[in-house]
Order: structure tokens, then C-alpha cells, then sequence
């Protein structure tokens, strides 16, 4: 038999054990999450895509208008305001979030290991609160009249709030309540971030005469740095996307109208669904240079 004889027949015994170590449960699994992906996300995705380039308003058929509603973004003053509205709320509401979470984290890192349980759990109550739950209750708190928190304040002679009425205030009172609702669970990952932290390291710093202050800034906080990364990217597409909060926490005017609201009411109050979608899609370029800026940022700093 000749050499490439011996070539084929090695190379179909290799395919064919290949095959034989191939897991049906597993083929089976793969084809259903990709039928799901594509159901959940690229078919709707290219209705979207589709949909941006039509005027539709659910009665009569779609009419195609080219880039007419790309045009009409780019020069409507209500979709910057709302572009504004969002930006300010994610840098205020991932700044606020992630000092308060790696401060949880770190302060329960000091404590006793019977209290580090019972602070965790105590503090990832809230994201396991049904989210409705967490807004209707901050909606209460905040009632400008016999609301907890304006109750607490006059009770030290202190001046009441309009809170949610306040054009200036409202925003700054959903941002309370998100970094509350999720300080539980990024509280979690940077504690278990900081228990992966080699001890025999920091208490060669301590040898050396570093506090706790000099070892967060000098060892823990580097260290963290994947974290702090993973954090921003995900909470970049979580504050962007957000609906429920400013839909059931809006205060007046334009104050705490988000792209996620704006798009909402175009395509359903308005009926408005070609706009609507093609204000969608700019949502989808923000979320996608922003994170490929946070990736090329953290690339660039581990190189």
C-alpha cells in the first residue's frame, strides 16, 4: 500500500473517531441556543434594521423613505436631550455604583468571617427584590408630602424636598435608587475579586509598613482591574437599556427622559415605529463604540 494510501485511510479513521466522540445531547443543545439567538436577536434585529428605512404606524402598510429618518435624528433636539439625560445618568450612576460597591466589598473584607456572610446577604437583599417592587417603594419614599424620607427630614427641622416634582432632583433620585437596588451583586464580585488576593502579599505590605490605604490604592485596586472593567462594560448596557425606573419614576418635563423612554414613546405612543427604530439602532451604535472603547482602553493598559 502506498504512502497516500495509509494518509487517506489514517485520516477517515481519525473523522470517523472524531464522529463517534461527537455528544448528540450536545449537537442537540448547540442548535437550540443558536435557533434561540437567532430568534431573540438577529431576527428582530434585522426588523429593526429593515423597519428604520420604512414610515409605519400599524395601520397602513410600510413606506419606504430611505434615510429620512436617519436624517431626522441627527437634527431632532428632543433625541439629544434624552442623549444627554442618558449620558449623564450612566457616568453619575457607574461612578456612584462602583465606589460604593469596591467600598462594601473592602469593608466587609476587613470584618470577621461569621460577619462577612450576614453583611453580604444583608446587602444582596435588595437585587433579589422584584424589580417593581424596589421602584414602587422608592416612589413612596419619595411622595413629596407624607414620603418617609420628607417625614425624617422634618422631624429634624429640616426643609422638605420636592424630590421626583424637581426637575434638578428627579434624575439624581433614580440614580439613588439604581445604585442601591444593584449594590448587593457588584459588592459581591469585588469581594470575591479581593479573597482571590494572594495574603501572603498583603501582609508583605503590612511588613513594610502599608496601611490598608496605601494597600487598596498600591495592590488592591490593580489587581481588580478586570473587574472594575467587566463592572463598567456591563453597567454601560444595563443604564442605557434601562426603562422601568424612568417610566415609573419620571419627573417633570424632559428631566428623567431617557433614549430608552424616547424610543418607547415613539413606537407606542406616537406610533411612530420607523423613527422609533431608527432611534433603536443609535442606541445599539452608542452601546457599541462605547464598549469597544472600554476594551481597546483595558487592552492598551495590560499591554
Amino acid at each position: 500500500m502506498s504512502a497516500i494510501s495509509i494518509r487517506k485511510v489514517q485520516s477517515a479513521r481519525s473523522r470517523s473517531h472524531a464522529a463517534r466522540n461527537v455528544s448528540t445531547m450536545g449537537v442537540v443543545v448547540a442548535l437550540f441556543l443558536i435557533a434561540y439567538y437567532a430568534l431573540v436577536f438577529i431576527v428582530p434585529f434585522y426588523r429593526a434594521i429593515w423597519l428604520s428605512f420604512q414610515n409605519w404606524d400599524f395601520i397602513v402598510d410600510p413606506i419606504y423613505v430611505g434615510m429620512r429618518n436617519y436624517d431626522h435624528v441627527i437634527h431632532d433636539d428632543y433625541f439629544w436631550q434624552a442623549a444627554k439625560v442618558t449620558l449623564v445618568f450612566s457616568v453619575a450612576e457607574i461612578s456612584i455604583a462602583l465606589i460604593c460597591a469596591f467600598g462594601v466589598a473592602l469593608g466587609i473584607h476587613q470584618l470577621p468571617h461569621v460577619l462577612q456572610r450576614f453583611y453580604l446577604g444583608l446587602f444582596y437583599i435588595p437585587v433579589v427584590v422584584p424589580g417593581i417592587v424596589s421602584i414602587l417603594l422608592w416612589r413612596w419614599l419619595y411622595l413629596p408630602g407624607d414620603g418617609v424620607i420628607n417625614g425624617v427630614l422634618s422631624r429634624f427641622g429640616l426643609p422638605v424636598q420636592p424630590f421626583l416634582n424637581s426637575t434638578s432632583q428627579a434624575l439624581w433620585c433614580i440614580i439613588a435608587m439604581v445604585v442601591w437596588a444593584n449594590l448587593g451583586g457588584a459588592a459581591i464580585i469585588f469581594f470575591a475579586g479581593i479573597n482571590e488576593i494572594s495574603i501572603d502579599l498583603l501582609e508583605a505590605a503590612k511588613l513594610d509598613g502599608a496601611g490598608l490605604w496605601r494597600q487598596t490604592i498600591n495592590i488592591i485596586i490593580p489587581l481588580l482591574r478586570p473587574i472594575f472593567f467587566y463592572q463598567v462594560v456591563v453597567s454601560v448596557i444595563g443604564t442605557v437599556q434601562m426603562f422601568e425606573q424612568f417610566y415609573l419614576l419620571s419627573g417633570p418635563g424632559f428631566s428623567t427622559r431617557t433614549l430608552a423612554v424616547y424610543t418607547y414613546e415613539l413606537g407606542f405612543k406616537t406610533l411612530n415605529l420607523g423613527y422609533g427604530a431608527t432611534v433603536s439602532i443609535f442606541i445599539f451604535l452608542f452601546l457599541l463604540a462605547a464598549t469597544v472603547i472600554q476594551v481597546q482602553r483595558f487592552m492598551t493598559k495590560q499591554s
